[in-house]
């Protein structure tokens, strides 16, 4: 290996969650490729997302800032491109920057570019992308005209029509729990699109060039339409139910959403997989941190919810798996980690250095091996919330100062708040998300 700085493969699924992977061992989903980078690498267990939405929690992870202190409070605002990033760092330092699928930091702006590139994404520090627009946005905003890639896609394949009409009948029968399959072929699903973006810009990177990919798959977001061919795979397999589920939705209903889920997720594996096989092919390997995580988690009928924006463990807490150079072979860490941590890593390893303005702090330390910790505490926030967590305990703050405290050691369901009988944790932890405002 010479002394290039390695390349980065960063793959971000929307709303995958941290138990949903095979080698977690709570459910049957099939996630080889993620099972192998973990026994390889390392699976960082304890992860947290900055905010549990897309936009927000894309622009902390870009800005390597925490919640309230990028110009993203929710998804009705787009990044400011006059905001420093990661990708302004390493594209500074000699890298070629590419994302592809969902990049979310202009999630207001309709146009995305009919190729997946416009001026703006330079602006970002981009370099090459394939800009794709999120699953429900790509059918409110280009079913008339296309105003990205993908939609652009399905217009030349004469597929805009029923993809519009499928998503309009599974919102109005189910508010978007319908499960039934993709109405068209693999190759045309979301996902596949994204997949071979990614395909297409990893051949157009230069060999001898130090390289990051960002590979944003809009998957496993609802509505949940796993192509037939992965749905299969799941016909005769039984999921565990949710936690405290809504007693209106039935355990069928439950079981045919889980193995969408489930599909969903195996897809985007087999996709990682396929990456792999390509950076392999380039001779890049030896020289490659490969990356799998997620923007937020889902709630997937937890405790009656669905979907993201709540302070509960299912929809802050990401999975997050590391291997590849540089990286020693851990099996599990249960260090505390946040999601922004990411952005300080690729400029850390890069040779770039970790800017002061950075909240996410590298985690080069934990990746070699040098350390079992990594912070006291992680944060995460939306508009009416704040969560801080420790090794231990995850408390949230409500804008009406509500508070909520369990203890996630011993109650990982979130089933019995207990602020009443811990006011020490409460106020140390409380004392702690104050400091970090």
């Amino acid at each position: 290996m010479s002394d290039r700085p390695p390349n980065f493969l960063f793959v971000l699924a929307d709303h995958a969650r941290y138990d949903w992977l095979s080698c977690h061992g709570s459910v049957p989903v099939r996630t080889p490729n993620i099972d192998a980078l973990a026994d390889r690498g390392i699976r960082l267990n304890q992860t947290y997302c900055n905010s549990p939405l897309c936009a927000p929690s894309r622009a902390c992870l870009a800005a390597g800032r925490r919640y309230g202190r990028t110009n993203v409070p929710d998804n009705s605002l787009d990044f400011n491109p006059q905001q420093p990033t990661f990708m302004h760092l390493l594209r500074d330092g000699g890298y070629r920057v590419g994302a592809c699928g969902k990049l979310d930091l202009w999630k207001k702006s309709e146009y995305k570019g009919l190729e997946g590139w416009t001026a703006r994404r330079g602006q970002l520090g981009k370099t090459d992308t394939i800009d794709q627009a999120g699953k429900m946005d790509a059918v409110r905003h280009g079913s008339q005209q296309p105003k990205d890639a993908s939609v652009a896609y399905m217009h030349a394949n004469g597929l805009t029509q029923a993809h519009h009409d499928d998503y309009d009948t599974r919102y109005e029968k189910t508010g978007g729990r319908a499960a039934w399959a993709c109405p068209f072929a693999r190759e045309h699903h979301t996902d596949d699109f994204c997949g071979r973006a990614a395909l297409q810009l990893l051949d157009r990177f230069p060999h001898g060039e130090p390289w990051h990919l960002q590979v944003n798959f809009p998957g496993p977001h609802p509505p949940y339409d796993a192509p037939a061919e992965l749905l299969a795979r799941y016909d005769d397999v039984t999921f565990p139910l949710p936690v405290n589920p809504d007693p209106a939705i039935n355990a069928d209903e439950h079981q045919a959403v889980r193995r969408q889920f489930a599909a969903m997720t195996e897809g985007i594996d087999e996709w990682l997989g396929w990456l792999i096989a390509r950076v392999a092919q380039r001779g890049e390997l030896d020289r490659t941190v490969i990356i799998f995580s997620s923007d937020h988690g889902e709630m997937l009928g937890d405790h009656g919810r669905w979907g993201k924006s709540k302070p509960d463990m299912t929809s802050v807490r990401v999975p997050l798996v590391v291997a590849g150079t540089g990286v020693t072979a851990q099996a599990t860490s249960e260090a505390l980690v946040e999601l922004i941590d990411l952005s300080a890593t690729f400029v850390d390893l890069a040779g770039i250095g970790v800017p002061e303005y950075f909240d996410g702090r590298s985690l080069a330390p934990l990746l070699r091996g040098d350390t079992r910790k990594h912070r006291d505490h992680a944060t995460s926030g939306l508009h009416r919330f704040r969560v801080i967590v420790d090794e231990r305990w995850k408390l949230t703050r409500y804008d009406d100062g509500r508070v909520e405290l369990y203890d996630h050691q011993a109650d990982a369901a979130e089933l019995h708040e207990c602020s009443a009988a811990q006011a020490d944790v409460v106020r140390r932890l409380l004392a702690a998300l104050d400091a970090d405002a």
